[in-house]
């Protein structure tokens, strides 16, 4: 399955006047704090924070190995609830990754909740520290020079699973094609291969503009949809222009 990705992801944080009811803080590791307040009023939800880890290698570039840290929402709906404004994983699971707020350096997100009784209330989700549930990713890509452009090949990765409410997700990595940004070098996408040009960053008149070429996508499945939870791109640092 291939899926194209907008490279801008807009979340909207709702504000309202009306009185927040809080849930109380969680602590579940050594530094780790999770709040969960409702607006207008408290709705039957569940709420846990993963992390997962992806250590990418690059076979054949630089023996480069880059590491990232994506965070995820994880929310059990209870049986009063009929949607959530997230992605979808089973009948009563979602995933939402989160914002950063640059100020505090916590992680929020603002979902929307409808009721079965047709009402309608806002779940702010703030969160700061590293989660207890840690999820560690391999991701291997071999890396041959063409000419101007590199011919990326993903050579397989780690498989992993997590097990939440008594319902088992896979964490996968899905390869999508390439969306090619406008007045931008081409890239190219057959057989589960990238062919990407060695220039990424063009500087004209004193700017530099900075191409990002997403070679693959962490998602997390269950049984009714899947979840996107952040990309993985080649690490090129060639500069064309002056």
């Amino acid at each position: 399955m291939t899926w194209k990705i907008a490279p801008l992801l807009l979340v909207l944080v709702v504000f309202s006047a009306g009185c927040l009811v809080q849930t109380g803080g969680e602590t579940t590791s050594p530094g780790f704090v999770l709040n969960v307040t409702y607006v207008p009023f408290k709705v039957p939800l569940n709420v846990t924070v993963i992390e997962i880890n992806v250590s990418t290698n690059f076979v054949g570039y630089k023996s480069l190995v880059i590491n990232d840290v994506y965070p995820a929402i994880l929310v059990k709906a209870g049986s009063d609830v009929s949607n959530v404004s997230a992605f979808r994983l089973s009948k009563d699971v979602y995933l939402v990754v989160p914002a950063l707020d640059e100020d505090s350096s916590e992680k929020f997100y603002s979902l929307t909740v409808w009721l079965k009784n047709g009402s309608v209330a806002i779940a702010n989700i703030k969160f700061s520290g590293t989660p207890t549930r840690v999820i560690d990713m391999v991701v291997n890509y071999d890396v041959e020079k063409n000419g101007t452009h590199y011919v990326v090949r993903p050579i397989g990765w780690s498989l992993k699973r997590i097990t939440l409410w008594n319902e088992t997700f896979n964490v996968t990595v899905e390869l999508p094609e390439p969306i090619q940004v406008a007045n931008a070098p081409s890239v190219k996408f057959k057989n589960d291969t990238y062919v990407l040009p060695e220039v990424c960053k063009t500087t004209s008149g004193g700017v530099t503009v900075i191409y990002r070429y997403s070679i693959g996508e962490i998602h997390v499945v269950g049984p009714m949809g899947d979840a996107f939870v952040g990309k993985v791109y080649f690490p090129c640092e060639e500069i064309a222009g002056k």
